[in-house]
């Protein structure tokens, strides 16, 4: 997902389907989360997927296809609760809390990264071997480890799309 998110601001940025760029819920959601959004990332992570799965051959648990359309999917909903609350408490969207910004950019690096790493977490520790595991894994160090790794992904990526003008703000 997260070279479907880089892909993704690129067709933001290059006003691509500029038509579907409409608000998901404006007074709830704010302006920058659009049904193209949803639309872009579930079909680049599904594609991105695939050719993954071509590439390496990993063991998933359904089609390569859906599951990449399911991590896509999954990214865009685990934004949504972080935009309602920051459009509740009158942060502007696209912007920091003035008084918390390094909490507020923290939360907005966490808030996909969260929902991923509980989804996974809950799916490895049945299912290890299908991961290539030879061990077993508890929930919490899944999902530590995977949080971890997801937001600072995140973070790195926002701030080499914004040193190179792709991306507005980290």
């Amino acid at each position: 997902t997260a070279v479907a998110g880089v892909l993704h601001m690129l067709v933001v940025r290059g006003g691509i389907l500029n038509q579907l760029a409409q608000p998901i819920w404006l007074s709830g959601f704010g302006p920058n989360k659009t049904w193209r959004g949803v639309l872009v990332m579930t079909i680049l992570a599904s594609l991105l997927t695939w050719v993954q799965a071509i590439l390496w051959q990993p063991s998933l648990p359904v089609n390569p296809l859906v599951w990449g359309a399911g991590l896509g999917l999954l990214y865009v909903l685990a934004e949504l609760p972080n935009s309602l609350v920051k459009r509740r408490l009158g942060i502007a969207s696209g912007t920091q809390s003035a008084r918390f910004p390094w909490l507020s950019a923290a939360i907005d690096k966490l808030d996909s990264a969260l929902l991923g790493a509980l989804v996974l977490a809950l799916w490895i520790p049945g299912s290890e071997s299908e991961f290539g595991f030879h061990q077993s894994y508890g929930f919490w160090t899944v999902a530590s480890l995977s949080l971890a790794a997801n937001s600072g992904i995140h973070a790195l990526l926002s701030w080499i799309l914004v040193a190179l003008h792709i991306k507005q703000r980290f």
